[in-house]
């Protein structure tokens, strides 16, 4: 798991490639909300579905769901197509940094990013917006699986976001994934010094076998 601490999603993406997962990889859509937010943690799924009622209890499930984050977990939100309202906020975030949470990933809007930012609490979305989701979003379910960026993410995948992108690793291939990657990262590092002493690309890649 500590060698997944430190890797790129791209590199997670090619061992995914390898162990026959090639669909891992979330809507690229779904940016870093500031330059430089990286996370990687596991999945806590929230699952947001459009609802023009006023509840008698507003934002009951979103706090329900906040509650239920643990350290190191990342809220995955998966919003359903056509909601214009913001799922995530500088609250949720003051919230979710309490609770020891690592970041979120929405596959819909936040608002507040430039106080976001300011947090400096890892934050990928597809952009940003003013509304609310009171009479307009509920929370459906949380802590089960959500869809998010065409991916079903379940509690306890791995979730890998930097500025390439976003890639989920299941939940039961996070040791092999691991193990890949760290053989990956000493033949990219031997390639890297060859290119950059002047070998041929090709020559390089006859010796690793890696780009």
């Amino acid at each position: 798991m500590s060698v997944l601490q430190r890797a790129t999603s791209a590199i997670v993406s090619d061992a995914l490639d390898r162990m026959g997962l090639p669909e891992q990889a979330l809507d690229p859509a779904i940016r870093p909300a500031w330059p430089g937010a990286r996370l990687v943690g596991l999945a806590m799924p929230v699952q947001v579905v459009c609802d023009t009622a006023v509840p008698e209890r507003p934002y009951a499930g979103e706090m329900a769901a906040l509650d239920e984050l643990m350290p190191g977990e990342v809220s995955v939100l998966g919003i359903e197509a056509g909601s214009r309202a913001a799922a995530w906020g500088e609250l949720f975030s003051c919230g979710a940094m309490g609770r020891g949470a690592v970041g979120v990933i929405c596959d819909g809007y936040i608002r507040d990013a430039r106080q976001i930012e300011e947090l400096g609490y890892p934050t990928f979305a597809r952009g940003c917006s003013p509304l609310d989701t009171l009479g307009r979003a509920v929370v459906a379910s949380y802590g089960e699986s959500a869809i998010c960026g065409g991916v079903r993410i379940s509690r306890g995948d791995l979730m890998v976001a930097d500025a390439d992108g976003i890639v989920a690793v299941p939940s039961d291939a996070i040791e092999a994934v691991a193990d890949a990657v760290a053989s990956k990262r000493k033949l990219e590092e031997g390639a890297r010094a060859d290119l950059l002493a002047g070998m041929s690309i090709h020559a390089v890649w006859d010796k690793y076998q890696v780009f």
